[in-house]
């Protein structure tokens, strides 16, 4: 199959969140006719604040929308790791402008809405149709095609399921089981405190001129917290034990309940969360490794939450879906006709799986390197952070828990250049394996 004969197609994405709007702005660009069904009747993105690193900047940067993130984002000089207690420097990842010469893409903070109203204003630039309030019943895999609860009908060539932890598309992709989410034993507080708040308080007010991401991190919580909107208010992500219903975004947060639970963290973050004045709350689940992303038809193909949802230790569950879309749309230019999309979609799932779940697996796994107990572990953990950059012999070879500077890990991640690996990897799937 010859990228030189790109065929056109009819595409459905479900959901415009930031991977189905992603998607859609991929797409298409591309020349694709796309329809995005989203089932709220107003794009109202609630929330604060969401990291974007270098493995996604550099895809919007390919769409031709630095100049507009820029006008909303914030760029940080480092992550900083702090003990929860005390705000003692346990470690460090410099970002700004270490990370954006090493990988030639920055790392930027933004608010969720900002995120998703530069997606959706760019899909419709582009020319995908956008259709609110519209509610899947069902998707048929066969046809294929939506079915929304109105009765509405729409079919299409191919179907994009990009609706989420508790997807309606995924049934169509794996009928024979109902798949649950895993239930982390952690909830989240979303909380922001106006710019001036912050600037009028001799205590805090550092925060807001020193432009990091700070994460205190301790037994069972952390507090991740940075500046937003180009610093017109202070975000924070507050992670501790409870419940709260999965796949639920904005459940309302009780604030003596949030205070308490850090009753015994660093008074300067203390401080900060005496000024909030109302938060949100949401649980934290991911998925398990699906056996599939691709339906039996091959036209129902699954991407960000709806195949991989991770918790968010990473930061990279938006990242990963926004490179899924532009993955994928490398995918579908190898196709000549509709026939070809079974074969294309199933290239894609090969491509995609094995990075995203090592991804979702590492996210795990820094929730367990953060949360740790006070204790012989914990001060190992914090002894090789703070040696982070220095070379000692003698010392075993090891990971950095910090997995944000881990020598391995860290390019892996953040390099990541999903034009080219996917085309690389879809030059040898193709050619080795040509009825897959």
């Amino acid at each position: 199959m010859s990228t030189k004969r790109r065929a056109s197609f009819n595409i459905l994405i479900v959901g415009a969140g930031l991977g189905g709007l992603g998607a859609a702005i991929c797409l298409a660009r591309k020349g694709h006719r796309v329809t995005v069904l989203e089932s709220a009747a107003q794009l109202n993105e609630v929330g604060a604040g969401i990291q974007i690193p270098p493995n996604s900047t550099r895809i919007l940067d390919s769409y031709g929308l630095r100049s507009k993130f820029c006008e909303k984002v914030v760029w940080p000089k480092n992550i900083n790791f702090r003990r929860y207690a005390t705000g003692a420097h346990i470690g460090s990842t410099p970002l700004h402008p270490t990370m954006t010469e090493t990988y030639g893409h920055p790392y930027w903070l933004i608010h969720r809405a900002d995120y998703q109203k530069l997606l959706y204003d760019a899909a419709k630039e582009a020319g995908a149709n956008i259709v609110l309030g519209a509610i899947v019943d069902y998707v048929d895999e066969q046809l294929p095609a939506v079915i929304l609860v109105d009765g509405r009908k729409f079919q299409a060539d191919l179907v994009i399921g990009a609706d989420g932890i508790r997807s309606r598309t995924r049934r169509a992709v794996i009928p024979e089981k109902e798949i649950e989410a895993n239930d982390s034993s952690n909830c989240a507080y979303r909380a922001t405190v106006p710019a001036s708040v912050m600037n009028s308080d001799d205590e805090i007010k550092h925060l807001m001129t020193d432009i990091n991401a700070n994460c205190w991190i301790g037994h069972q919580r952390h507090i991740m917290a940075y500046p937003i909107r180009q610093g017109a208010m202070y975000n924070m992500v507050l992670s501790h034990p409870g419940k709260a219903a999965v796949g639920q975004w904005n459940e309302p947060g009780n604030l003596e309940e949030m205070k308490a639970h850090y009753a015994n963290f660093d008074p300067v973050i203390q401080k900060v969360l005496s000024k909030v004045s109302d938060c949100l709350k949401w649980k934290l689940a991911d998925l398990p490794p699906l056996p599939k992303w691709v339906s039996k038809s091959g036209k129902v193909v699954l991407i960000g939450d709806a195949a991989h949802a991770m918790v968010p230790y990473l930061a990279q569950g938006a990242a990963t879906a926004i490179e899924d879309g532009a993955a994928l749309g490398e995918c579908l230019d190898r196709a000549s006709s509709k026939r070809d999309i079974p074969r294309v979609l199933r290239a894609f799932e090969t491509i995609r799986k094995p990075r995203c779940e090592r991804i979702q697996a590492g996210a795990r796994e820094n929730g367990y390197i953060w949360h740790m107990p006070d204790g012989k572990e914990q001060q190992e953990r914090d002894r090789v952070m703070m040696m982070e950059g220095q070379s000692k012999e003698g010392e075993d070879s090891r990971s950095n828990p910090n997995q944000w500077s881990d020598e391995e890990f860290q390019p892996w991640l953040f390099g990541h250049d999903v034009y080219t690996y996917t085309n690389d990897m879809l030059d040898v799937i193709l050619k080795v394996r040509p009825n897959l």
